[in-house]
C-alpha cells in the first residue's frame, strides 16, 4: 500500500494508478507526493476511521453483550496462558539449574 506522508510517498507495492492511495497525480515512482495528494489521503484515511467508529457503535448497540463475554474469555484465557508460560519458565530453570549441578558434580 501507498503511504503519503511529509511529502513523500512510501510505496510498498509496485508503482501503479491501482495500488496507489494517492491516486494518478502521484509521483510514487520518483518518491514524491503533492501536498493535495496528501491531503486528499488524509482524507480518505479519516472517512475509513470515521466509518469503523460508527459501525463500532451499531455492534455495540446489536451485540456489545455478546461481545463482552466473548472479551472477557479471551482475555480470561490469556491471562491463563501467560500464567502458564510463567510456570513453564520457572520449571524450565529448575529443569537446568539441576542439569547443571549433575554435570558439575564429574
Amino acid at each position: 500500500m501507498c503511504e503519503c506522508e511529509e511529502g513523500k510517498c512510501n510505496c510498498s507495492n509496485e508503482c501503479n494508478e491501482q495500488s496507489c492511495g494517492c491516486e494518478s497525480e502521484c509521483r510514487c515512482c520518483e518518491g514524491e507526493c503533492s501536498k493535495l495528494d496528501m491531503l486528499l489521503y488524509m482524507a480518505k484515511g479519516a472517512k475509513m476511521e470515521l466509518l469503523k467508529e460508527k459501525m463500532k457503535e451499531r455492534l455495540e448497540a446489536a451485540a456489545g453483550k455478546n461481545l463482552d463475554k466473548a472479551a472477557d474469555l479471551i482475555v480470561e484465557a490469556l491471562l491463563e496462558q501467560y500464567k502458564a508460560e510463567g510456570d513453564l519458565s520457572k520449571k524450565k530453570l529448575e529443569l537446568s539449574e539441576k542439569l547443571d549441578k549433575i554435570f558439575s558434580e564429574d
